[in-house]
């Protein structure tokens, strides 16, 4: 098991190494299929134990730019005009930042770029008045395009501490600004095409130069490569480099940070991680979450290692590769408070409910669902507004957790874990069902157990790796079960065929239940037999021993069945001994109630023959039983030409000892207290004496086996009640009481063995007391 278990788990390894047939794709699948089983308020793991559930940010609010915003200001007269259509007039932006700063919110964060102009460059301009006048820091996003050269170097980044109101540029590049514009001056009102063009050109020189230095972040990575900003597929299909693309000159000035918003998507599209800073070459830069929150924890830098992020004082656990995952913790409108930027307006108006803005960070994004929206795939939705990635991301932040991808180590010995409990439940179960069944089930329902987890520790270990190992080895077991185990089950039913009735050996191979033949410690029932008055046979047939084998013959063939379809073992016979183990090899937790039916069953089938052999004009046959049931070294025991199944052990010895009190005691069936505590309950017994056996100091106490709870007549039931009585009595050395009482019984019963026994023990030591360190306790020397 442990060797198919490996190869399997190597197998799977390479498979998922190498992304044979996209198994990839079936672990970002199982990734989805997890979060989504076990997020949410309505699901069954949430009820129960509150993990899953979902509540909304008390952090961030999002103002939505959606379809009631463009169907209100269309309608709105006053609105229409002041704003304009889409794209609006960025004095939008501008009332309602004002609005988020008298009503104390914490920071307003763009999830959008702002790189084009307007039409009418006052909006901008009063956008870029209006930040240098707040105490709201203000946050904009930035995006990437091919075909832009990249930003040139900075030696002194300024994307960091709030608010960073004029930004310093090379100064290089102002000198070559300032000529460009000091040249302007002298152009006639009218400037020639070449001479705006040089204009144009010196303006966006100075622009780029600004937003080199406004976009470029202090990263520190020790031992991690910093990703490149992801490159683009060109018209030709040839991959194409992207660099940042500048902010408006207004914004750049006086916008407290700025922040990356690339995709970041998964193959299939989904936005599941992020890595938090990225370079072109040039400069380094931060995802838009990481600008806001660096500000928020009073950090200088970005400072990353394998495992571990570090904003200011804050230490933020990530993947070794300097990414992690995002939890979202719930669908967009479950996580966080949503309103409309036409109630925003309102509010700035003098509506109620501004409030909710007080101490918030609040981003401003695009809500609008449909085309045209900005609409992105996450784990939990199909299509969702694309802010849900920023805002999850700064709360992720906020919170000092992500979820991350367990060590690859923990994925393998899981892969390793599942692998052989899959060998394991093939090759014990031995089912066709479970063959077929089982790697089904993996494959269908692995998610489930990875998604639990996964939720309730936020830790992602793999599942297709081992979902997919487990499908192997059961593949692999099943395999080995047609090719090799049948030979050994073939073995194993030669060997046991001599110990045992072939039925029971095909149980023992099909189970599975195989015991050790080099012997173990196993709590078992041993059985003893032999006949009353054997020596009567042997002396009658002492001149035909070819008629007494075939007497012991017909009562061994009777005593066998009766045993082995109790799941008996036959150890051995011993002339008219018979010596039978319950629960080996063959494990039953009801060995003892079997083998006390087995004894009550073997005692009715020697009724029956003692009958047959009446008729036959045959001596009376019986058979006296003595059972015990303790911890016992079993396997096979001998030479190394015969070996035998057997048992040895105090408890086999004295299970040998109680066949033959049987004798003494007047009894058909003796068992020792280990049975007697194991069927007490279903079967009628009844204590005999405290017994010890020779070579033993410690006397222990004996008990009749008299039938299964219920078959007791009353009349029996009498005597029972009486002996036990009288014992107590005996005990108590108060033995002429105890004597009467056994006298009673034996009135209603005088065949009563151990009636009788007690009756003369107690009626000699009333003539003749005993030694005041006497003891009620039997030596049991044979």
């Amino acid at each position: 098991m442990f060797g198919l278990s490996v190869v399997a788990t190597l197998c799977a390894g390479a498979w998922w190494e190498n992304d044979q047939f996209n198994i990839s794709d079936a672990e970002r699948g199982a990734y989805d299929d997890g979060i989504k089983k076990f997020t949410g308020n309505d699901k069954p793991f949430s009820k129960a134990v509150g993990i899953g559930s979902v509540s909304k940010s008390k952090d961030i609010i999002i103002i939505g730019i959606d379809n009631r915003t463009f169907r209100e200001i269309e309608g709105n007269d006053s609105w229409r005009t002041r704003y304009g259509s889409v794209p609006y007039d960025r004095r939008l932006w501008a009332d309602v930042l004002t609005y988020l700063d008298s009503v104390h919110a914490k920071a307003a964060i763009f999830d959008s770029v702002t790189d084009t102009r307007h039409s009418d460059v006052t909006g901008d301009l009063a956008l870029g008045e209006t930040l240098g006048t707040l105490s709201l820091p203000v946050y904009f996003g930035f995006g990437t395009t091919a075909g832009l050269k990249a930003l040139g170097k900075v030696a002194h980044p300024g994307n960091h501490i709030t608010p960073v109101r004029a930004r310093v540029v090379d100064a290089g590049a102002l000198e070559r600004v300032d000529a460009g514009e000091t040249e302007s001056f002298d152009f006639p009102e009218e400037p020639t095409a070449e001479e705006a063009e040089r204009a144009k050109e010196a303006e966006l020189e100075l622009q780029r130069e600004k937003a080199a230095v406004a976009f470029a972040f202090p990263v520190i990575a020790h031992d991690l490569t910093i990703a490149e900003i992801p490159e683009t597929v060109g018209a030709a299909g040839d991959d194409l480099k992207q660099y940042p693309i500048p902010t408006i000159t207004p914004v750049l000035d006086v916008g407290a940070g700025f922040g990356l918003v690339t995709m970041e998507s998964d193959e299939d599209g989904k936005l599941r991680r992020t890595a938090f800073t990225f370079t072109d070459g040039e400069n380094d830069y931060v995802t838009l979450p990481i600008a806001v929150a660096a500000d928020a924890f009073g950090a200088t830098q970005l400072e990353l290692s394998p495992g571990v992020m570090k904003l200011g004082d804050h230490v933020i656990p990530i993947n070794p590769d300097g990414t992690a995952e995002i939890d979202y913790g719930g669908s967009l409108f479950e996580r966080f408070d949503t309103r409309s930027l036409v109630d925003v307006i309102r509010y700035s108006l003098g509506s109620p409910g501004g409030e909710v803005f007080k101490d918030k960070y609040v981003f401003i994004a695009s809500l609008t669902v449909g085309e045209g929206g900005d609409m992105k795939a996450t784990p939990l939705e199909a299509a969702t507004p694309g802010v849900v990635k920023q805002a999850a991301i700064l709360q992720n932040l906020l919170d000092g957790r992500f979820i991350l991808t367990a060590p690859t180590w923990v994925s393998y010995l899981f892969a390793f874990v599942v692998a052989f409990f899959s060998v394991s439940l093939v090759l014990v179960v031995r089912n066709t069902f479970v063959d077929i069944g089982w790697p089904v089930l993996l494959y269908v329902g692995f998610f489930l157990i990875t998604g639990s987890f996964l939720v309730a520790t936020k830790v992602h270990v793999l599942s297709a790796l081992p979902g997919l190992a487990g499908t192997i080895a059961s593949v692999f077991a099943s395999t080995w079960e047609r090719l090799f185990a049948r030979k050994e089950r073939d073995r194993l039913k030669e060997m046991f065929s001599s110990y045992m009735e072939a039925d029971l050996v095909d149980m023992m191979v099909e189970q599975k239940k195989l015991p050790s033949l080099d012997g173990e410690n196993m709590v078992v029932t041993a059985f003893f037999s032999d006949i009353k008055g054997f020596s009567t046979f042997s002396e009658k047939y002492r001149e035909e021993p070819h008629k007494l084998m075939k007497l012991l013959n017909r009562y061994l063939s009777t005593v066998t069945p009766v045993l082995t379809s109790q799941g008996a073992c036959i150890d051995k016979y011993i002339g008219d001994a018979v010596v039978a183990l319950f629960g080996a090899p063959v494990q039953y937790s009801d060995h003892a109630l079997r083998a006390c039916r087995g004894a009550l069953k073997v005692q009715t089938a020697i009724a029956l023959l003692r009958e047959a052999f009446r008729k036959e004009g045959l001596p009376d046959v019986y058979t006296r039983i003595g059972l015990n049931t303790d911890s016992m070294v079993v396997g096979n025991i001998g030479s190394e030409q015969l070996l035998d199944y057997t048992a040895i052990g105090d408890g086999m010895n004295l299970a040998a000892r109680l066949e033959g009190a049987n004798k003494e005691f007047g009894t058909l069936i003796m068992i020792g207290p280990g049975t007697y505590d194991a069927v007490r309950e279903l079967m009628v017994t009844r204590e005999l004496d405290s017994v010890r056996v020779a070579g033993k100091t410690q006397a222990v106490n004996v008990y009749e086996l008299v039938c299964a709870r219920g078959e007791v007549g009353r009349e029996k039931e009498r005597i029972l009640g009486l002996y036990a009585e009288a014992l107590a009595l005996y005990r108590s050395r108060k033995f002429e009481e105890a004597a009467g009482v056994l006298q009673t019984a034996l009135l209603v019963d005088e065949a009563d063995g151990p009636s009788k026994r007690l009756h003369a023990i107690c009626l000699e030591l009333s003539h003749s007391a005993p030694a005041p360190d006497w003891e009620p306790i039997s030596e049991l020397s044979k």
